[in-house]
């Protein structure tokens, strides 16, 4: 029962390794997306330095900011699209978690009831043991009376033989 226990254990931490490395991963792919947004704002940012810095490229350089700032609303909305799906697809991770977290719970109170157990059934082992050796000494005490009592009845015969045998007349 044990076994099956520490194996449903190691199953469930096992479980619980992956769905961490999962999420672990999900994270990673956030942060490069993030990072990725992170850049394309500053790039932007960059494109509207360098349209204020140079004079002779400022309409060149309007005309990009304007499409630079036209995608980032797009970026954004990616950013967010990509952020929903990266937590829509965390959400079953976190319920696979939690069931597994509730799982580890039952079978701790499992564990704990079973310890519970072992140590009623102990005391009334432990009981028995002194109830068996009360029961042998009492024993012993009556084997020793019985003895008594067997040579007091053997003592009785060969009296009654004795005086048999030495008054036959006065027993008939």
């Amino acid at each position: 029962m044990s076994s099956h226990k520490s194996y449903f254990l190691r199953t469930e931490h096992a479980r619980m390794a992956e769905l961490e490395r999962q999420v672990e991963s999900a994270c990673c792919e956030f942060q490069v997306r993030a990072a990725e947004a992170a850049a394309a704002q500053a790039e932007g940012q960059r494109a509207a330095e360098r349209a204020t810095a140079a004079e002779q490229g400022l309409k060149a350089s309007k005309v990009r900011q304007e499409e630079t700032e036209a995608g980032l609303p797009a970026s954004q909305a990616n950013t967010e699209a990509a952020l929903q799906e990266a937590l829509v697809a965390l959400e079953p991770k976190r319920a696979a978690l939690e069931s597994a977290q509730k799982a580890l719970e039952a079978e701790w109170r499992a564990r704990s009831e079973a310890d519970q157990e072992v140590l009623m059934l102990r005391g009334q082992v432990m009981g028995m043991e002194g109830a068996s050796a009360r029961l042998r000494k009492q024993v012993a005490r009556q084997a020793e009376d019985l003895s008594t009592l067997e040579a007091s009845r053997v003592g009785a015969y060969l009296f009654c033989f004795l005086v048999v045998l030495i008054f036959p007349s006065a027993c008939f």
